[in-house]
């Protein structure tokens, strides 16, 4: 059977993306600018985490991804936002202490916050969107008390690691009531959930009623100069109704009627960006003018990013047809949602993809890759083929491939997407 490579149809749902969108963003939800230009269309694309059981016939629905750029706070919004019940059901998927990159990355979020507040003994943190209560746990060996906010069935996790945790969305109201019964935080955190709540301008409003004075907010999300610098488009799926930039930040802390105390640009997840907000006077950190600078050039990069992946799908395209005549069927390692993009854009399905492999005990295990019948098993059926790993974690390719060899694999590994796929030209 020759490998079926197809284009996505850009506007093949946006009649039923519309009713089922919770909203259509018509304006900048970070500073209001009516103006906004639509400058990447990546087509039509099933929710990530929907994830389909093994044996059950369901068909998943797709939804468009186009994506809005804001010239003056350098942000980019998916012009359709899906509610949040629908993206984050009791059953989600993913849990954090899964992957080592970002156990690795959390750690160092808690040495950075307590480089800024000082000592965490005693001090109240929460953190929203808390899913397996993997950072809380780091937090606690500080010292600190910790609640989390946790609206999936992720919150049973993290209760059962000794934390506070309420199970709900976060909102004005739960926002309130905290505070009554516990007082305000010391420390609010947001690691890669600050771009997953639907209604920015509520989100703000919460904050405010949440945070005093003396609450640090850190927010850890993917940086949108990192995903313009290695071609991360993946990270555009329908969990993350924004990215953001500094300026984004900046626009978001006046909001709050806080100050960006400190910004970091750590590695994790392909390139985040790390800004502490706090109300309490101090110094401006010095990086302000070299980000505005740098950042100004973004609406372009993302405008040449849609011809970055018109190059990657052709080259990857007959990279993968002449893998699969040469090898038959490939095995793939990991299913982090983002790979639900290259995946649906690239036409894989399970005449091309034997089988997914995850860590054994992941909760992804015993169903298929969204959008198609690709089934995910444990890592402990892997038997290697005579061809390559298709790697679609491939934003974490050292990790996998370390993983893989730890289990004694010592065969090729081919990632989804890498640098060479967007070369300009090719010896």
């Amino acid at each position: 059977m020759a490998l079926r490579i197809e284009a996505t149809c850009p506007d093949d749902s946006v009649e039923g993306m519309m009713s089922a969108a919770s909203q259509e963003i018509v304006h900048c939800e970070v500073c209001g600018n009516k103006s906004l230009r639509a400058d990447l269309n990546l087509g039509s694309h099933p929710m990530c985490d929907d994830l389909v059981r093994i044996g059950d016939h369901r068909v998943c629905k797709t939804y468009p991804i186009e994506i809005l750029f804001c010239e003056r706070c350098i942000t980019a919004h998916q012009r359709f936002q899906l509610p949040k019940r629908k993206l984050f059901p009791p059953s989600y998927h993913y849990r954090s202490a899964n992957t080592n990159d970002v156990m690795m990355g959390m750690r160092n979020l808690v040495d950075a916050t307590e480089q800024l507040v000082g000592n965490l003994l005693g001090k109240k943190v929460v953190d929203i969107g808390c899913n397996d209560g993997s950072l809380l746990a780091i937090f606690a060996e500080r010292g600190a008390s910790t609640f989390g906010i946790e609206p999936t069935g992720a919150a049973k996790d993290a209760r059962q690691r000794g934390h506070r945790v309420i199970e709900d969305f976060f909102g004005e109201n739960l926002a309130r009531s905290f505070v009554e019964e516990f007082g305000r935080p010391d420390v609010i955190s947001f690691t890669n959930v600050f771009a997953h709540i639907e209604d920015l301008a509520h989100l703000i409003q919460s904050l405010k009623v949440l945070s005093g004075s003396d609450t640090t907010i850190v927010v850890e999300n993917h940086y949108f100069g990192a995903i313009l610098d290695k071609n991360q488009f993946d990270t555009f799926y329908h969990e993350h109704p924004r990215t953001y930039s500094y300026t984004s930040f900046a626009f978001i802390a006046d909001a709050l009627g806080m100050r960006i105390a400190k910004v970091e640009f750590p590695q994790r997840y392909g390139g985040n960006i790390r800004v502490f907000m706090t109300g309490r006077t101090g110094a401006a950190h010095d990086r302000w003018n070299e980000l505005w600078i740098l950042e100004q050039q973004f609406g372009a990069r993302l405008r040449q990013l849609a011809a970055n992946i018109e190059r990657w799908k052709a080259r990857k395209s007959i990279q993968l047809r002449a893998t699969f005549e040469r090898h038959g069927k490939l095995a793939a390692k990991a299913f982090p949602g983002r790979a639900a993009i290259p995946i649906k854009m690239l036409g894989l399905d399970e005449r091309m993809i034997s089988a997914v492999y995850e860590k054994p005990g992941s909760s992804k295990i015993g169903h298929y890759i969204p959008g198609t019948r690709i089934p995910i098993v444990s890592d402990n059926e892997f038997l290697p083929g005579s061809g390559p790993l298709l790697n679609l974690a491939w934003h974490v390719a050292d990790e996998i491939r370390t993983y893989m060899q730890e289990r004694g694999y010592v065969g090729g590994m081919l990632d989804i997407i890498s640098r060479e796929d967007f070369a300009e030209s090719q010896s």
